[in-house]
């Protein structure tokens, strides 16, 4: 397929096939991340100017909210472009009722082609989060070889997903880790 034929709303539907792929083959995460890289230089192949990423980004997975808990991962994503190869970037992921673990993390990342990684190398030297922008969100896809406890997040917590673009607004970037709200937040759309 010439990848020059592929609209926006084609890339963006291509990345979350790519993101349930990857998704089903964790357990060969040296060949999913292979398939998530070529596919995605594939889709996005004629995409040589960055997106502008600023913006905020709601994760919603199945999240429902059931007598005051909320099941299902539910996560945000902060990024502000500090200049056209920089920005900052807050996340917070949660995996819901009834553990409620959680990774968040705040950070400067080096920003190319539509595409941040981020990386831990003191909590866990193996994780790499690829986030891949598209004009209505971005796709992450999370890899460690701790499957429990990745990239310093909390034990079963992963951020892969799409995330979709709430508002192009510049946010604030800070630690929204523990500040979830359920009547107050815009991370559960009930």
């Amino acid at each position: 397929m010439n990848s020059a034929y592929l609209t926006g709303h084609h890339k963006s539907t291509m990345l979350q096939f790519i993101n349930h792929i990857c998704t089903h083959f964790r357990s060969h995460k040296f060949l999913a991340g292979i398939l998530f890289i070529s596919l995605h230089l594939l889709a996005d192949g004629q995409s040589k100017k960055n997106l502008n990423p600023t913006a905020s980004y709601n994760f919603d997975y199945r999240a429902k909210s059931k007598k005051g808990d909320v099941f299902g991962s539910f996560g945000e994503i902060k990024i502000k472009l500090l200049d056209s190869s920089k920005v900052a970037i807050s996340l917070y992921i949660c995996k819901g009722a009834p553990s409620y673990n959680s990774g968040s993390f705040i950070d400067t990342l080096k920003y190319q082609k539509n595409t941040l990684i981020y990386k831990t190398p003191k909590e866990d030297s193996t994780c790499r989060i690829i986030f891949t922008f598209s004009n209505n969100g971005v796709t992450l896809q999370q890899f460690q070889s701790k499957i429990n406890n990745g990239c310093g997040f909390g034990q079963g917590v992963f951020a892969d997903g799409f995330y979709k673009k709430i508002s192009s607004k510049i946010p604030i970037i800070e630690d929204i880790e523990g500040e979830f709200d359920e009547k107050n937040s815009n991370l559960l759309k009930k």
